[in-house]
């Protein structure tokens, strides 16, 4: 089957509205969309681009294929491989399905479900469409960065994601949302100003305002949401093939958020307990964004995959003296949609190198829960060997704790020597 665009990812929106020139105008003023009605479609359907990227649809609700009384509202689209597949999966695992799929004219085939948290969603077998831009146009445009996902049970939502798809959904995120709240996909857009966004937005008569996770969300007059992320401005640390490592900012916090409440990554951390907004405020970020004076530079880095931008989740290369940068610590913690694919071996294997080249390493630590045999093979494959096994005190135990923790070491020397055996 061709491929026409990444799988397990959202592609595309609709605008459904009873006031298509205005949401037009809307967010035409506020995110540099262009609409415009696309001339090759026959129903002469009316579509948007950030640069030119085409990334959705708007809708009249006024008209009769719609039902009457239907609230303005945003309809997300996920790429999967298979719709007919992924539809029959999603209802033995406790989705209700709206459409049963049909082929929609030379579109592709569709499918519209409600998942098992309560959040309608669209699956689409596009035809010819290679899914959302990755990275901003020179205009500066908003493009879609991830999407959200804010329920009551986001550990059921994503656990019905994965195996529906048959993969962890890339540039997704899962949080809790306040009692009482209804679960709604919500996209989340990168622009270079959020402040100015939202201040603009409320000028032309829509909202802002905080939502679930600490990010800016804008509302449209007609009560229409997105969630605004900033568009990464800092220059790269490091890059490989694959990665890029860049400075953490505050607008990282929705992500960083999201990562550590997902207990499979936290699982050898603190045995998968929540962790709040204030947590990543107050804690988490105050880390990692603190500069090292004896090696110029931070200890944390935010990694994201080169091609798509998406968000994978960060690595450490810290000084435990912070007035002598010869011995660190290498860490890392990236999210599910990471796994599998060598990105902890080539983000740490990229450090490490750096840290001995440039940055006056003179020996590199890293520790883990002995039972997490995972991050035990990425060491080595970065070329850190067994040192000593130990016991910690751990304020809570968790699974595992009881057979204590492992430490791993690589010399400047040993590196250098393995460097040059090298062909």
């Amino acid at each position: 089957m061709t491929r026409h665009g990444p799988l397990n990812e959202f592609c595309w929106m609709d605008l459904k509205t009873r006031d298509p020139s205005g949401t037009a105008a809307f967010f035409s003023a506020v995110l540099g969309w262009d609409f415009a009605v696309d001339e090759t479609d026959w129903r002469r359907a009316v579509v948007f681009s950030a640069g030119d990227h085409r990334i959705g649809g708007l809708s009249d609700l006024a008209q009769p294929v719609h039902s009457p009384g239907l609230p303005a509202h945003v309809s997300y689209y996920l790429a999967v491989d298979d719709v007919d597949h992924r539809t029959a999966v999603a209802a033995e695992n406790g989705a209700q399905v709206l459409l049963p799929p049909f082929d929609a004219g030379d579109q592709g085939r569709i499918s519209t479900l409600i998942d098992p948290v309560g959040a309608v969603v669209s699956l689409w077998r596009p035809r010819g469409f290679a899914g959302w831009p990755v990275s901003p146009p020179d205009e500066g445009a908003a493009i879609p960065h991830h999407m959200v996902l804010a329920c009551a049970d986001p550990e059921r939502a994503r656990h019905f994601y994965t195996g529906m798809t048959g993969a962890p959904l890339s540039r997704a995120t899962f949080l809790e949302a306040p009692a009482g709240s209804a679960p709604h996909w919500e996209l989340s857009v990168a622009v270079r100003d959020p402040d100015r966004v939202a201040a603009r937005a409320r000028e032309l008569g829509g909202e802002s305002a905080t939502a679930t996770g600490g990010a800016a969300r804008l509302s449209s007059p007609e009560g229409l949401t997105l969630r605004l992320t900033t568009t990464p401005r800092d220059p790269a640390f490091l890059e490989t093939d694959r990665l890029v490592l860049r400075p953490a900012t505050a607008a990282d916090a929705p992500d960083l958020l999201a990562l550590d409440n997902d207990p499979a990554v936290m699982r050898y951390i603190n045995g998968g307990r929540p962790t709040s907004a204030e947590d990543i405020r107050d804690r988490t970020l105050p880390r990692l964004l603190h500069d090292h004076a004896c090696t110029g530079t931070r200890g944390y880095w935010i990694a994201r995959e080169r091609d798509t931008g998406a968000f994978l989740g960060w690595f450490e290369l810290r000084p435990l003296d912070d007035r002598d940068p010869a011995v660190v610590e290498l860490g890392y913690r990236l999210n599910r949609a990471a796994w599998g694919r060598g990105y902890a071996t080539e983000g740490a294997r990229a450090l490490v190198g750096k840290g001995f080249t440039d940055l006056g390493v003179q020996r590199v630590t890293a520790n883990t829960m002995t039972v997490n045999t995972g991050s035990r093979r990425v060491m080595e494959k970065t070329g850190l060997t067994f040192l000593r096994s130990y016991t910690d005190d751990w304020p809570d135990a968790i699974e595992g704790s009881e057979h204590g923790e492992v430490e791993y070491e690589l010399t400047r020397e040993a590196w250098e020597a393995a460097a040059a055996r090298e062909p």
